[in-house]
This record gives structure tokens, sequence and C-alpha cells, in this order.
């Protein structure tokens, strides 16, 4: 269903409701309706995965050739990451960008199937996939993103606070579209709420580790693009619309 009918059912079916009742449900729909609309795939599949102890170098070895033969391109591509730190330590298996009509003739013939129950083999243990939409309008995407390492930025955000969220990670991508026009900046919804708080990403790329080692004041920065002072109330109204935040470094494998 696309997001145009999609807002359509969700409007039509708001008509006979009270108006308080009609406003919850729109605050609560937010987030699917101002962030997730765009006219190319956009939504991602992401898989978090523990290997086998010992297992890890047969297990990528596996993964490449099932990505290969089964997700080599379009909307079914996928690749496999590992995390190097953080709570999410382990590997991630993401396909997309799709969308949720490819969901529908996804791989899942036999052959796929056979050969991954050959990864399975050396899985410990796997979490629920997960479905992760792109924010195209506070996005900066190059063309052709080259780098395979990548800070994250996971947010549980509080209760409403979605929208303000949205508008202050508007004004990051200003500083990055006049700064840093060069630099990835991926902002990523969670398409379903989540117990883990597991609600908005920020990703930044990069193509050798050694780019953390850089000193850049990005307030001073933020002040040159908004005006000074602005970069505090920035931070204040950040910390209005955040419960935690939860950072981890992960590479790409193929």
């Amino acid at each position: 269903m696309s997001s145009v009918v999609l807002q359509f059912v969700l409007f039509h079916s708001l008509v006979n409701l009270n108006p308080m009742k009609k406003l919850f449900i729109l605050i609560l729909l937010f987030p699917l309706l101002a962030y997730g609309q765009s006219d190319g795939p956009t939504l991602w599949e992401v898989i978090n995965i523990q290997v086998k102890q010992g297992m890890e170098s047969d297990f990528e070895a596996a993964v490449k050739m099932h990505n290969e033969k089964f997700h080599p391109e379009g909307s079914h591509q996928a690749q496999l990451f590992a995390n190097i730190n953080g709570p999410y330590a382990g590997y991630q298996w993401i396909m997309g960008p799709t969308n949720w009509a490819a969901m529908d003739n996804r791989p899942a013939d036999d052959a796929h199937d056979d050969d991954w129950a050959k990864v399975q083999a050396m899985i410990e243990s796997s979490e629920p996939p997960q479905y992760w939409n792109t924010d195209t309008k506070n996005s900066q995407l190059l063309m052709d993103p080259v780098n395979d390492k990548s800070v994250l930025w996971m947010y549980d955000l509080e209760p409403g606070k979605s929208a303000q969220w949205g508008e202050l990670v508007g004004k990051v991508k200003e500083v990055y579209a006049a700064k840093r026009p060069d630099e990835d900046f991926f902002v990523g919804w969670n398409q379903f709420a989540n117990a883990d708080g597991e609600d908005a990403v920020l990703i930044f790329t990069m193509d050798k580790w050694g780019d953390l080692d850089q000193q850049r004041n990005f307030g001073d920065e933020y002040e040159a693009v908004h005006g000074q002072g602005t970069w505090h109330q920035f931070l204040n109204h950040v910390n209005e619309c955040v419960k935690q935040r939860v950072d981890w470094l992960r590479m790409r494998l193929d």
C-alpha cells in the first residue's frame, strides 16, 4: 500500500471519532505520516545475530555466499555488518533499501531456505526483524557512498516528542549541507513501537576509523549556520526529547 493510500485510509477511519480521540490517534501516527513518505525504496529489514563461538569466519563466508546468490541486488539486496562494540555487539543482516510490496515476493523458495539453514546452524541466537525507514527529508545521502565504517546513535525518545526531535535533526542536516557536504548523515525511524526504546537512529559513516581522531567543533559549525547562541538552545531542546542514547561502531563486511 502506498503512503498516499495509507494516509487516506487512516484519515478516513478517523472521520467519525470525537475530536479528542482523533487528536490522540494522530499524535501516535505522526512519525509514520511525517517521516514514512518517499517515492523510492526507503525500508530496511534489520536482524541482530549472535554467532556460535569460534564459527565467526565460517558464518561470514556462508552469509556472503547466500547474499550473492539470493540477495545480490534490487529490493532484496542484503549485506552483512559486524557491530564492533556496545549492547548490539555481534552481527547485523540487513536487507534494503526495499519497500513493503517487495516483501510479498522476497526470496523464500526451498533453495533459499535450505541455503539459509546452513547459516542458521552457526547462529547462537537472533532477534526478530526490525523495520527501519529512511528519513529522506532530514538525511544527507551521497549518491555513491563507499564508506564501510560507521558510528550509530540509537535514540529512545520521550512520548509525543518525535515531531520536535525530527525538527531538531533537520537543523543538523542544514549544518551538514553547509559545512560537511561530502559526509553522509543518515536518519532512520523504527516503523514499529519497540519495548527497548529503539525509536530513531543517526548514522555517521567514514572510510577509516582514524577519522574519529579529528577534532572538530560541531557547536561552532552549528552556530555559524543558525546564529550565535543557538547551540546551547539546541542541546536543551534535545534533552527535552530524548530519554537516552546508545552509541556503537559498525563495519560492513560484504
